[in-house]
């Protein structure tokens, strides 16, 4: 299948791996909430207009084949009960015979099973303030998902489905919400305060994981997979994650706003730092591609085997993959400059040669 925007994220036949056709997130509350679907709607209305509902009869419950709502880690249950359908004319998608509006569903509340483990989820929940002791309040959670809107493109799809998503804690009180296709729990307020200039914001995770080697950590986000775009990996030692984070959320963005397009051995970044992609398997679970960064030596600890050494451009913009001669300049962190990355080889040659020489050691003793 396929809409105006072009051909899903395929391979062959088959979606791509961690592509989500049916999108959801669960809103999680302390009392179980009284789910108005009338009230939902007037708030849906002041951001897409065109939106009709459908609130039943439905089947009593409705089994739902896609791994986004059978993930058993809040109930322990794949049946869903439906408290009603919306249908969104601005947002359309086109099959062969017809053209239909894309769907958001909002399903019952149900009972959050009390001997949930969050302790994985809370590692890489970095902008969740209460811990566990504030997870432990919540009773209860109600499920949001979109259906037909896997064909829209991806900025679109994130557009409508966070519309609703901010009617519905709008009209219910939510106050967090755990975000399945991310790994990570959000607070609802900060939610609605980010959304409308952090489009990602949610969707986005960026992990941080130490690694066995020493002084080795891998920064990678998850979420954009799902939407159909690339999640980024970086494998760096001697670096800081504070360091490599801005970079990872920059990356991310461009992506983003590129549809998720980046060439092999491209240049991303700005304000001095240049590092190069390269499409690999993810080195961590789920599997999935990603875009892999490559600061340069000596912090890489990755597989690529070319080297950016730093380019570094005056006045640069994301995903520019100028070279050298045409305005960029190869600098060392004590602020030495070369103008040629074969400069910049044969200095390092020489200094390695130095520190290998007869005598070199005694010397410095």
């Amino acid at each position: 299948m396929a809409d105006s925007a072009g051909q899903q994220p395929r391979e062959g036949k088959r979606m791509k791996p961690g592509f989500l056709p049916v999108y959801a997130v669960e809103l999680l509350f302390r009392e179980e909430p009284q789910l108005d679907a009338a009230h939902v709607l007037r708030s849906i209305h002041q951001r897409i207009r065109k939106t009709a509902i459908n609130t039943g009869p439905f089947r009593e419950t409705e089994r739902v084949e896609n791994e986004a709502l059978r993930r058993k880690e809040t109930t322990g249950d794949d049946r869903f009960e439906l408290a009603a359908v919306f249908y969104h004319g601005d947002y359309t998608v086109a099959f062969t015979d017809a053209e239909v509006p894309a769907q958001t569903r909002l399903f019952r509340p149900r009972p959050i099973r009390e001997d949930l483990n969050w302790e994985g989820v809370l590692q890489q929940s970095w902008k969740w303030e209460g811990g566990e002791e504030r997870l432990e309040e919540y009773r209860y959670a109600v499920t949001l998902c979109d259906w037909y809107a896997a064909m829209l493109p991806f900025e679109r799809r994130v557009e409508m489905f966070q519309a609703v998503l901010a009617s519905v804690i709008e009209t219910t009180g939510c106050d967090a919400i755990y975000w399945q296709p991310s790994g990570q729990l959000v607070d609802a307020r900060a939610f609605m305060a980010a959304h409308l200039h952090e489009p990602l914001y949610g969707a986005l995770n960026v992990r941080v994981y130490q690694m066995q080697r020493q002084d080795e950590v891998l920064v990678d986000t998850l979420g954009l997979t799902a939407l159909g775009v690339p999640d980024i990996q970086c494998r760096v030692v001697g670096m800081t994650p504070d360091r490599v984070i801005p970079m990872i959320y920059g990356a991310s963005y461009y992506l983003y706003g590129n549809g998720g397009e980046v060439a092999d051995g491209q240049l991303l970044g700005g304000a001095g730092l240049r590092w190069r992609c390269e499409r690999q398997r993810s080195a961590l679970a789920p599997e999935r591609a990603v875009v892999d960064l490559n600061p340069g030596h000596p912090y890489y600890a990755g597989t690529q085997t070319d080297d950016p050494v730093g380019y570094e451009k005056e006045e640069g913009d994301w995903g520019d993959d100028s070279d050298s001669a045409s305005g960029y300049r190869l600098r060392e962190e004590d602020g030495t400059e070369f103008r040629t990355e074969r400069e910049y080889r044969m200095r390092e040659s020489r200094q390695s040669a130095d520190s290998h020489a007869p005598g070199r050691a005694s010397e410095e003793e």
